[in-house]
């Protein structure tokens, strides 16, 4: 079960950088190219932040925390003592903060190439900009995070059953 969550990474990786790598090479800041005509355009950015730039001066410091973030997963994952609901998703999020994470410390900032023009007929009225342009990294780290969550609530609803089994079970019957 070790290895499956480590080779996702690796793959994930490198179709990342090739990605990346592409984008750099073949995309222009402020030029706008459908994918999914609405739904998914690619445009380029190089980010030294996060989402809306927040953050920006901290180019290093982001990287350095995407990498320790990446790194410590990847150390549970080779304990074997992560649960098993949450191996995978776990797997996504070690595999964008370190995709991120190289980006920033190679180019001295991360390359975003998607933009989602249905997204920002939300984030507008919102926050007045765009939604950010993003890239496969942050698409998996939200993705492993939803994982996890609907995990979490799956857990909990299966405890709520669990104990109210219990407590029906436990409770004396009544003569009649």
């Amino acid at each position: 079960m070790r290895w499956g969550p480590l080779l996702l990474i690796a793959a994930l990786l490198a179709l990342e950088g090739g990605l990346k790598a592409w984008a750099a090479a073949n995309l222009t800041p402020g030029v706008d190219r459908p994918l999914v005509p609405g739904l998914l355009h690619l445009g380029f950015t190089l980010n030294p932040g996060m989402a809306w730039g927040l953050l920006g001066g901290l180019t290093s410091p982001l990287a350095l925390l995407r990498l320790l973030v990446g790194l410590g997963i990847v150390a549970g994952l080779l304990s074997g003592r992560l649960p098993t609901g949450r191996v995978w998703p776990l797997a996504l999020i070690a595999a964008g903060a370190l995709g991120n994470a190289l980006d920033g410390l190679t180019r001295g900032a991360v390359v975003d190439y998607l933009t989602a023009p249905v997204l920002d007929v939300v984030a507008r009225p919102l926050t007045g900009r765009p939604f950010p342009i993003f890239n496969l990294s942050d698409v998996l780290v939200c993705t492993g995070t939803l994982w996890l969550l609907l995990h979490a609530r799956r857990m909990e609803r299966r405890a709520g059953h669990s104990a109210s089994d219990r407590c029906a079970t436990s409770q004396p019957k009544e003569n009649s």
